[in-house]
């Protein structure tokens, strides 16, 4: 057998592979030895029919079968001997590959095209500057931030009738066409907070309302949609999109919350290791802590802008029109040409982004262990669940469940991504040149949501590079 490669572009090439009957006789004999032994044909005892009938039944399938299987492993392990790093997959050449029927012919000869992977020299600190946002906190976010910490540490009180600030609680009985109890119908309590009803008029209707009032709820005219009523109400979907059913909501208590007042009590609850005494130092710390929670929204816009911005910035060509006929050929895809020059665009940025990704996670030598992503799941638990000190038990137990999480693949996969991009990050804040800005809240929201539309346009284009090679290899090195 012999392989050649001849260059027939700047990242392109046809690979011919050449099959001589030495390559694969042996291994059709030996197939049909085995169909000799297993044929059950008239005329012939089991196990005695003559091997040229054998032959002359199924020896162009398994010829066929053979060639193609020295085909597939040979030009599999060329690729990887040469350390060619292709994009997409090998196709057939199909004006230089001669079509074969295996029936006369010995020696076969196959051509096939490979797009490769540029090489790509990257130095973050030569790059433009990437803008990173801080959000400032201005006092109107602070004064509802510090509203919600005096209710949370409030004191709670039950009056005979509810305002628009209050929870409201009782039973909920469906009720019938007659306006009866359905009998076996459903049957439980709920808790509406009044002011998260999005149904002005719902408020209203609750606002007001005394203990032992009934008051009778249509779902479907009471809240803004199902999800609401399965949230509020703790019913099903199924039954919160019955247009008809309706309950019977019998008030059992109210439930007011008398806001903490702001003193030296309330700051050392809230902060506990500080030394507040006045408002003053309470609220900059509030500031500061609340800054401090957005930290990892922020994060993930810069880390979304520095793919673009190397994407943009960094030198990279790609084979175009070999990786546009991959796309055509690609039998999962299924796009038009039409389609494929439309979409192209966000398909090379996302391709360029993965070649870059991997490259970056080579120079640096990012690895991810599988004992970091244990100690992760394990940090998850312990942050749900209260752990005593050095007791073996709790220990047993959060082990057990770091061993269930380890045996979904998906969920491990989503884990070992998000500590690839958190290293990823650490590098793009030490190694480039940022541009720090501060920005408002609402000015934060419309620049990721922006971010955000832009990277579902790119959405398709990432369905087309899962069967990309640099897609296994990113996933290879992520393992590893």
């Amino acid at each position: 057998m012999n392989i050649s490669r001849e260059s027939t572009g700047e990242l392109t090439a046809t690979v011919r592979i050449e099959v001589l009957k030495e390559d694969y006789e042996e291994k059709v004999l030996k197939q049909l030895k085995d169909f000799q032994h297993k044929a059950n044909i008239p005329g012939f005892r089991p196990g005695h029919v003559p091997v040229g009938l054998i032959r002359k039944m199924y020896g162009k399938a398994i010829v066929a079968e053979e060639v193609e299987k020295i085909i597939s492993e040979s030009l599999a392990q060329y690729l990887q001997d040469e350390k060619l790093d292709v994009l997409g997959n090998p196709m057939p050449n199909i004006e230089k590959s001669h079509q074969y029927t295996f029936e006369t012919e010995k020696d076969f000869e196959f051509f096939f095209d490979i797009g490769v992977a540029p090489d790509i020299k990257i130095d973050l600190a030569e790059l433009p500057a990437v803008p990173r946002y801080t959000i400032t906190v201005d006092d109107v976010m602070l004064d509802r931030y510090i509203d919600d910490m005096r209710r949370k540490n409030g004191n709670s009180i039950h009056p005979e009738s509810a305002t628009e600030e209050d929870m409201v609680t009782g039973e909920i009985l469906e009720l019938g066409p007659d306006g009866q109890p359905v009998e076996n119908g459903i049957k439980k309590m709920a808790f509406i907070r009044i002011s998260d009803l999005t149904m002005e008029e719902s408020k209203q209707r609750l606002t007001g309302i005394t203990k032992n009032e009934k008051l009778v709820i249509v779902p479907a005219t009471f809240f803004e949609g199902t999800h609401e009523a399965v949230k509020v109400l703790g019913i099903t979907d199924k039954d919160a999109e019955k247009e008809t059913i309706s309950f019977e909501f019998t008030v059992a208590d109210i439930y007011h919350i008398e806001p903490a007042p702001l003193d030296e009590a309330f700051y050392k609850k809230v902060y506990p290791e500080l030394e507040l005494i006045s408002e003053e130092d309470f609220r900059e710390q509030v500031r500061k802590d609340a800054s401090g929670s957005f930290i990892r929204e922020t994060d993930n816009l810069f880390y979304r802008n520095v793919s673009d911005s190397l994407v943009k910035d960094v030198p990279l060509d790609l084979p175009d029109a070999f990786l546009k006929r991959w796309l055509l050929e690609h039998k999962e895809n299924k796009l038009s040409p039409e389609e494929i020059e439309k979409e192209y665009g966000s398909f090379s940025d996302s391709m360029k982004w993965q070649l870059i990704e991997n490259k970056l996670l080579r120079e640096n030598q990012i690895k991810v262990e599988e004992a970091e992503i244990r100690a992760y799941i394990k940090n998850y638990f312990q942050q749900q669940i209260p752990m005593m000190p050095d007791d073996p038990e709790s220990e047993k137990r959060f082990e057990s469940l770091v061993d269930t999480v380890m045996k979904n693949t998906e969920q491990v996969r989503k884990i070992n991504d998000e500590l690839y991009t958190a290293k990823l990050l650490e590098v793009f804040k030490s190694k480039l040149n940022i541009e720090e800005k501060e920005i408002s809240y609402e000015e934060f929201i419309t620049l990721a949501s922006a971010t955000h539309a832009h990277d579902h346009e790119h959405d398709h284009d990432h369905d087309h590079d899962h069967d990309h090679k640099h897609d296994h290899e990113h996933e290879h090195e992520h393992e590893h």
